[in-house]
């Protein structure tokens, strides 16, 4: 199977697209979630408990296929024991309800805000509608510059959804921000100068083999800015 012993980089796998991103999947590991059944959108905490079994590490970059899934995340971060700050890239506020025991794509912060190790979430966002306040949750205008001082020494765990960027850019499978392609990099480059202790990245297309290839080259630029970090690669 496509597997790369020691590998930074791990692809979740709930449906076929990166079997289409053949350059991604050279350089990372396959985890091939296919099989589970009712976890688009919105997963119930006993599904949740199953995927868990999956998730070994907090490290390294982990690609989690369309926004679909952007749940995932809250398993990652949970884990962290240290104090750290969450930095979310997405032109969704996933704060929203959903239902009784679930979680789901549009309400995980929610339950991240619940983590005892959290100390703040940063959001990037194009959405103006934040919802209720909350003093866990900061939202960075394009200015980022300041957010050097607000996080200070602790370090950072990165969600990037790609949906915040212009549909000339790539065309996920949801209502997109405006992002200009530069500033979006911009930005990566920016925080991947912290301490970086994991990233996880969305927003992959619906089945277009075009739009797959602009994804493939986005996800592969993602990975080579995080890679540079030393402290990173050595967590990793």
């Amino acid at each position: 199977m496509y597997k790369k012993e020691k590998s930074h980089i791990y692809l979740f796998c709930f449906d076929d697209t990166y079997f289409n991103q053949r350059n991604l999947v050279r350089f990372g590991k396959v985890i091939d979630l296919r099989g589970f059944k009712q976890v688009r959108y919105l997963c119930s905490y006993d599904r949740l408990k199953e995927l868990e079994k999956f998730v070994n590490s907090i490290s390294g970059i982990k690609f989690l296929g369309k926004s679909d899934f952007h749940y995932f995340t809250y398993l990652f971060v949970k884990s962290i024991n240290i104090k750290f700050n969450l930095v979310v890239i997405d032109h969704h506020v996933d704060l929203k309800s959903t239902f009784e025991g679930y979680i789901s794509c549009g309400s995980w912060l929610r339950d991240v805000m619940k983590i005892s190790s959290l100390n703040k979430i940063f959001l990037f966002t194009s959405d103006n509608n934040t919802g209720e306040n909350n003093n866990k949750l900061v939202v960075i205008s394009k200015n980022f510059k300041p957010l050097k001082t607000m996080i200070g020494d602790l370090p950072i765990y990165v969600s990037i959804d790609k949906d915040i960027l212009d549909k000339k850019y790539l065309n996920t499978n949801w209502e997109q921000g405006n992002m200009d392609i530069k500033e979006f990099f911009n930005l990566l480059n920016f925080l991947s100068q912290f301490n970086v202790i994991g990233v996880d990245v969305c927003g992959e297309p619906d089945f277009n083999l075009a739009e797959y290839e602009k994804s493939e080259k986005l996800n592969l630029m993602i990975c080579n800015i995080f890679s540079k970090n030393e402290y990173f690669r050595n967590s990793a």
